[in-house]
């Protein structure tokens, strides 16, 4: 008798050991949908490098624990094909021949179950494979990085120092250009005044003349008219009437 099978005849054997192997086809069936959805997460997945690193090491375990529950699954219905195998060959020849077609549709399921799951297995194992290769490009663009990032400082400071003087010496050439600006505006205005007193100072000779000869007018003119009063007191007094009254 069949390990795991009720008593009774071989068709009913067969009928039990039919039914353990749809159970293990239901859970072999959901967990390869599950597997399928971790490969597929896995492909989609995105973010900075330690999130995917994070996301690897919390999937990495569910995908073995995972894959390895398949393993068993499958090998238990393989040796349940093989209990309905022994079954068949106890029944008669036309009740045996109906159930070996229906045992050969179950090893073909099988054989379709253990298809699907080499093929998403080896999907993982691709992504797993271009995951670390990923990993490994990012770590050596990030060592080139900080080893040229530690060549580039230097050089960037010694830029920026000379960039500042730069600025600085532009700075003082402005100063300066607007200083030479205002001296220059300064010189024309005293140019300009110069030249008023040069033209003023041109003038004095003509005014000093103007004014000697109006200052002499006025002393001849006082000179002739002491004259005048003095002749006109003299004859007053040697006039005859004036002696008379005397």
């Amino acid at each position: 008798m069949i390990a795991g099978a009720s008593p009774g005849g071989p068709l009913q054997q067969f009928e039990d050991v039919r039914k353990r192997a749809r159970r293990l086809e239901a859970d072999i069936d959901g967990k390869l949908v599950a597997y399928n959805r971790v490969s597929v997460s896995q492909g989609a997945k995105g973010g900075t490098e330690s999130d995917v690193e994070s996301g690897e090491q919390t999937g990495d375990s569910f995908t073995t624990s995972l894959a390895s529950e398949l393993e068993s699954l499958l090998a238990q219905l393989s040796e349940t094909h093989q209990d309905m195998g022994r079954c068949v060959k106890d029944l008669a020849a036309g009740e045996g021949a109906r159930q070996s077609h229906v045992l050969q549709r179950h090893r073909e399921l099988l054989h379709e179950y253990e298809k699907e799951f080499r093929k998403i297995k080896a999907n993982i194992k691709e992504q797993r494979e271009r995951d670390d290769l990923l990993h490994s490009v990012r770590k050596d663009i990030g060592e080139y990085k900080s080893a040229a990032s530690a060549r580039t400082d230097p050089l960037l400071r010694e830029r920026g120092a000379a960039t500042n003087s730069i600025k600085t010496a532009d700075q003082v050439l402005e100063s300066a250009q607007t200083t030479f600006d205002a001296l220059r505006n300064q010189r024309q205005l005293y140019s300009s005044i110069g030249s008023k007193l040069s033209a003023f100072r041109a003038r004095l000779p003509t005014i000093d003349s103007l004014v000697g000869r109006i200052q002499r007018r006025k002393k001849f003119e006082s000179i002739v008219l002491a004259i005048v009063l003095a002749t006109c007191a003299k004859s007053f007094s040697t006039s005859p009437s004036c002696a008379d009254g005397g």
